[in-house]
């Protein structure tokens, strides 16, 4: 739909979002929603020849009407009034996460909200435009084969405990995210090798009570117990990476790998730092 960004009654530009030619793509540790823009500038020559635009992206979620800001993009359209229409390229930074939260809110098409200002810093006496509002509707199956394209870029992403100030476990930390970044990449069985060094620290850095042989579990205390919980993850990891009569048919899905990073990365977080130790 058609928005006016007005400055008054003889600066007017026309703005338009090309709703069937918005995309989203792939980007390094992240993704983009490209939206086109298409914009009528007037034939004013007081108004200079720069266009400087800011625009915010926002969804929807499960409330309807109640939208939620996602991104924010800032450019700037030099022109001339030879060329009756001009179009710019907006690129929202998203995350997984909002990517999801969008997704899990959606019930059918899906539907982004833009909201666009503007300045001509070449004219004087012109502080600012007149907000315009642009709403567009991408239909369900071409959304979800936008997402089909993202592949394992847009896995879930997962907290790791990541401490300033303490050396060690900063290592161990950048363990997991490694173990996180060969997850999204497909490799599972690399991810897993990396998860088993994050809990052989874990082992040696713990402080938990190894519970004697024979202990029963029932009778195991609160630091025996965690220690077995430990202890049958590093057990499991070990699984994937043997290949003797027990393990050599162990098969670990992308599932199951993210559940031992998920699982790990918890314990972690019950390992006391150096202030605590």
């Amino acid at each position: 739909m058609v928005q006016e960004l007005r400055f008054d009654e003889n600066i007017q530009f026309a703005v338009e979002v090309s709703a069937q030619q918005v995309a989203l793509r792939p980007l390094l540790g992240g993704h983009e929603l490209h939206v086109p823009l298409s914009i009528s500038v007037p034939k004013f020559i007081k108004a200079g020849r720069i266009l400087a635009l800011e625009t915010d992206l926002y969804g929807f979620g499960t409330v309807p009407g109640q939208r939620s800001q996602l991104a924010r993009y800032t450019t700037s359209l030099a022109y001339t009034e030879k060329i009756l229409i001009h179009r710019l390229h907006l690129s929202f930074p998203l995350t997984s996460l909002q990517i999801h939260a969008v997704e899990e809110a959606r019930k059918g098409d899906i539907s982004f909200q833009v909201d666009l200002r503007a300045t001509l810093p070449q004219a004087d006496g012109y502080p600012g435009s007149t907000q315009a509002t642009d709403r567009f509707t991408i239909a369900k199956s071409r959304w979800e084969d936008q997402l089909a394209q993202l592949g394992p870029s847009a896995a879930y992403e997962m907290a790791v405990p990541y401490p300033l100030g303490d050396p060690e476990r900063d290592k161990v930390g950048r363990t997991l995210r490694e173990a996180q970044r060969l997850l999204t990449a497909g490799e599972s069985l690399s991810a897993i090798l990396q998860i088993r060094r994050a809990l052989e620290w874990i082992q040696q850095n713990c402080g938990w009570d190894k519970p004697g042989q024979g202990k029963r579990p029932r009778d195991c205390s609160q630091s025996e117990r965690w220690w077995r919980i430990l202890d049958s993850l590093y057990s499991q990891t070990s699984g994937a990476l043997h290949d003797d009569e027990i393990t050599r048919d162990f098969d670990y899905s992308h599932a199951e790998a993210e559940t031992l990073l998920a699982m790990t990365a918890a314990l972690l977080r019950n390992v006391p730092g150096k202030q605590a130790a």
